[in-house]
């Protein structure tokens, strides 16, 4: 495996070999998402509490904190992430019980710094994942957020690559595509903007062949339609050349 090393704030398609067997699992991987046009949330990434500050005035409140670590890819569990917050007293404050947080779950975890990213608005969680199938190569999976995927599995596969077609047939088979649709006065979702990130992975996998080991975009948030979508965290793993 590789840890993606791109230059700040984009990612040029080229992988360069590393002795890690791990990725960062935050801004890295959607810089590479990005590279493919799928919206990603604007971030930065802070090695002390100036900058967090700096970085958060600069994107704007509300804005999330959490830690940038290979070594800890649940965020939640070690308390290392904290949400909503809307000044600088709360952003510094923040910075250091999310460093604190982390040590404590994991003393001797790689820390890259303090991740500050925008806070997306309310809308539809999903999850767009990628596994490499030994006969078939890349395949895509497609589900709704939360219980959906992790209790009542309702998920989508197909292999790629993927027509709009494909993509849209993905949507529409998960036996919770009602609420994509609408349901109890809620607007339905923008699905001409979730086959587009669908039909972007694709193109994604497609044109990095096997390098691709797993992704994972867990949230993308999709909003009422022509409001798009943005994914809020993902994880990618390429294979060694």
């Amino acid at each position: 495996m590789l840890r993606i090393r791109p230059e700040p704030h984009r990612y040029d398609r080229q992988v360069h070999d590393s002795s890690t067997n791990t990725i960062d699992l935050l801004g890295i991987s959607k810089n590479l998402l990005a590279s493919f046009g799928i919206p990603v949330t604007k971030e930065s990434l802070a090695q002390n509490e100036d900058e967090a500050a700096f970085m958060a005035r600069q994107i704007g409140y509300p804005v999330v904190l959490k830690v940038d670590s290979p070594d800890i890819p649940h965020k939640t569990e070690a308390n290392a992430l904290m949400l909503n917050l809307s000044s600088e007293e709360e952003v510094r404050r923040a910075y250091k019980i999310v460093l604190q947080n982390a040590t404590k779950h994991k003393p001797n975890a790689r820390i890259n710094g303090v991740l500050v990213q925008e806070m997306l608005s309310e809308g539809i969680e999903v999850i767009i994942g990628v596994t490499r199938d030994k006969v078939f190569g890349p395949t895509i999976m497609f589900g709704l957020g939360g219980i959906y995927v992790e209790v009542l599995k309702d998920v989508s596969f197909r292999v790629a690559p993927l027509s709009p077609g494909d993509a849209r047939d993905m949507i529409e088979e998960i036996k919770g595509f009602g609420l994509l649709k609408g349901v109890r006065g809620k607007p339905p979702a923008d699905l001409d903007a979730l086959v587009d990130v669908i039909m972007k992975v694709s193109a994604m996998v497609t044109e990095l062949k096997d390098r691709v080991e797993d992704l994972d975009i867990n949230p993308l948030i999709v909003y009422p339609a022509q409001m798009g979508a943005k994914a809020a965290d993902a994880m990618v793993v390429l294979r060694s050349s």
